[in-house]
């Protein structure tokens, strides 16, 4: 009697993931427009920076390449949260809510917001911006401090657009990482100048939850950093 073809096949032998599968690229994610931290390099349009050398630094120590991809702000850490990329970095700051959906390696660097401005004009103050039009990165944590302190501002996918609304003088200031406002306004010539520091902020790489291995990774390359 002939046996049921689908009751009679062998299960297929199980196999481990593929030499391919385990050595595929690491994927990073980031805007690339915060400098020095993650930008384009304009004379060989590769993205560059601190958060870049340490990505490497962990994915060569696996024993992997390393893959930039860029993506909005808000999108960041979603795709992280969901397997989309295995990294993400683009000046982002450790916070406890963010702490629920994704890990962190230990902070690379401790910056905050300032206000970038005309020079010559009065300084922006939290109070004074309640008044101005002032332009952040949307869901950014500048965008919630801003929020918190009464300020509406105008919300812009990326740093570069948020900085040509500057120039085209659609928005009084902008609102953003302190290391890449003091880098514009040094590169403006004395036109335009930066802010006291308004807060201050731990930036890390974010990890998918439970990847001790690409964590500890992040850790020791931010470690071996600090002591060249």
């Amino acid at each position: 009697m002939q046996r049921d073809a689908a009751a009679g096949a062998a299960k297929p032998p199980h196999r481990p993931p593929s030499a391919a599968a385990s050595n595929a690229p690491l994927v990073l994610v980031t805007t690339g427009q915060t400098p020095p931290y993650s930008y384009r390099n304009e004379a060989t349009g590769q993205i560059v920076g601190e958060e870049i050398e340490i990505a490497r630094a962990a994915a060569t120590s696996l024993g992997r390449t390393l893959e930039i991809r860029i993506a909005k702000f808000p999108e960041l850490l979603p795709m992280v949260a969901v397997g989309k990329a295995d990294m993400a970095a683009s000046g982002i700051t450790i916070t406890e809510g963010r702490r629920l959906t994704v890990d962190f390696s230990e902070p690379y660097a401790t910056e905050g917001g300032m206000f970038l401005y005309r020079a010559g004009e009065p300084a922006p103050t939290m109070f004074r911006a309640e008044r101005m039009r002032v332009a952040t990165i949307d869901a950014s944590t500048y965008d919630f401090y801003l929020s918190s302190h009464g300020v509406d501002p105008l919300r812009f996918e990326t740093f570069k657009a948020a900085s040509e609304a500057f120039q085209d003088g659609r928005v009084d200031t902008v609102f953003y990482d302190s290391c890449t406002v003091r880098i514009v306004a040094k590169k403006s010539g004395g036109a335009l100048t930066a802010s006291s520091l308004q807060t201050r902020e731990n930036f890390g790489i974010a990890v998918r939850k439970g990847n001790a291995v690409l964590k500890d990774a992040l850790n020791n390359a931010i470690s071996e950093r600090r002591t060249r």
